[in-house]
């Protein structure tokens, strides 16, 4: 009977762990933004 509460108890563990990291925001992968620049301008 106590490995059996054993067990249940880890897999609750194991399931709100996963829930928890499903919740949690990922990373947004950074791209470069190009704009075009006017020729000329006040370039010397």
């Amino acid at each position: 009977m106590s490995r059996l509460l054993v067990l249940i108890v880890i897999l609750v563990i194991v399931i709100g762990g996963l829930i928890y990291l499903s919740t949690v925001p990922k990373a947004q992968p950074t791209h470069t933004i190009e704009v075009a620049v006017p020729q000329g301008g006040n370039a010397h």
